[in-house]
């Protein structure tokens, strides 16, 4: 009588079998939806970061700008309505480097959450503009002030940039801290949904006024031919007698995390970021 063989999984290995695979696939679903998970916490993180970041380090960069006047023709103009003309001491005439809010230039210790800056570029004529320097044709190319702003409104950080108001003749935009919220030329560079911007001041930190012409130290009594400076200050420098230069040091602090609660800076909420950092212009108030 032939002997017939049963081929195949017992009940027992069968189950065995599927226990395993199943703790397989659960092992991968896991690591899956974990790997997934975390991918997009980092990709927030960073996208957040960038938000902070990239305006920061423009803010950093106008700074160090600010002033710039072009033309040597252009800074020969400005010494004249900034020293020896009957104006206040330290007045940098239409075009400050550097102003905070509606006050105009800072002062000492002075903070602001909004600046605005300003220097020379150049700019692409477009016809009826209303630029000045561009005589209502379109096609040229001409030197004139541009102003960089920076501001919170609403927690959230905005920014403009384009030809400096008086620099027009006529459609001057509105480019002044207290222009509405998220108006042209204004607009959000963060997003509050995603980051919610609680902290953001720029602050005069260190003033050093000079003698332009000896490098003497205005206020402070050193070795000749500085020994006679004690008793000078700014108010000194709205004289023919003396030329002025006048360095200035800037902080930028600013402080963001995500959510809608505000006030929470000191209290380290999850995924807080803190910036502190200063910048110089390279180019002097005269």
């Amino acid at each position: 009588m032939a002997v017939k063989y049963i081929r195949g999984f017992s009940l027992t290995e069968l189950m065995v079998a599927i226990a395993i695979s199943s703790f397989i696939a659960l092992a991968g679903t896991t690591f899956y939806v974990t790997s997934v998970g975390a991918g997009k916490d980092v990709f927030d993180a960073a996208a957040r970061t960038e938000q902070i970041y990239s305006p920061t380090a423009s803010l950093l960069d106008d700074i160090r700008r600010a002033g710039y006047r072009g033309a040597p023709a252009a800074l020969s103009t400005y010494l004249l309505t900034t020293q020896g003309s009957g104006t206040s001491a330290g007045n940098e005439g239409a075009y400050p480097a550097i102003e905070f809010g509606m006050s105009g230039a800072p002062t000492k210790t002075e903070t602001t959450d909004c600046v605005l800056v300003s220097y020379v570029q150049q700019y692409s004529c477009i016809a009826g503009d209303g630029v000045s320097a561009c005589s209502g044709s379109g096609g040229t190319v001409v030197q004139v002030h541009h102003r960089f702003g920076y501001r919170l409104k609403n927690n959230v950080l905005e920014a403009t940039v384009g030809v400096h108001p008086d620099e027009y003749s006529s459609n001057a935009p509105d480019s002044e801290c207290n222009a509405a919220a998220a108006t042209a030329p204004w607009v959000p560079v963060t997003k509050l949904t995603e980051v919610l911007v609680d902290i953001f001041e720029v602050e005069l930190i260190e003033e050093t006024i000079v003698d332009g012409d000896n490098d003497c130290t205005l206020g402070v009594a050193g070795d000749a031919p500085c020994d006679t400076y004690g008793n000078t200050g700014l108010a000194t420098c709205g004289s023919t007698a003396l030329s002025c230069r006048i360095d200035r040091l800037y902080k930028v602090t600013l402080c963001a995390y995500p959510g809608d609660t505000t006030g929470q800076c000191t209290s380290n909420p999850d995924d807080k970021i803190y910036v502190e950092l200063y910048a110089k212009p390279r180019n002097a108030v005269l």
